[in-house]
């Protein structure tokens, strides 16, 4: 990772599979600098996107007074209806209520 970043310098928690910070990048032409992942799918798809961008992992185990400063912070959310209730849940379980 370069010291140099051209554009802003992006960070990203609960990061997914990365598709939001791919299009902060292409959009305002910024460089990731680190993202926040804990699914072992998604830490392979982001993998691939930016080898060399470190994954500081679980959100709630991070120094962030370690973490280097970012201009644009992006955050995906967890999709707990669908991953506690089922796809055919429709929304309608515990987490929702």
């Amino acid at each position: 990772m370069s010291d140099r970043v051209s554009g802003p310098r992006i960070g990203s928690l609960c990061t997914g599979y990365g598709g939001l910070d791919l299009a902060v990048e292409l959009v305002l032409g910024g460089q990731l600098l680190w993202y926040a992942e804990t699914d072992r799918h998604a830490r392979t798809v982001c993998a691939h996107h930016w080898p060399h961008v470190p994954n500081l992992g679980d959100i709630r185990t991070i120094d962030w007074t370690r973490v280097p400063p970012v201009d644009v912070l992006t955050a995906g959310f967890p999709c707990l209806n669908d991953t506690l209730g089922g796809p055919s849940s429709g929304g309608a379980d515990a987490v929702a209520g």
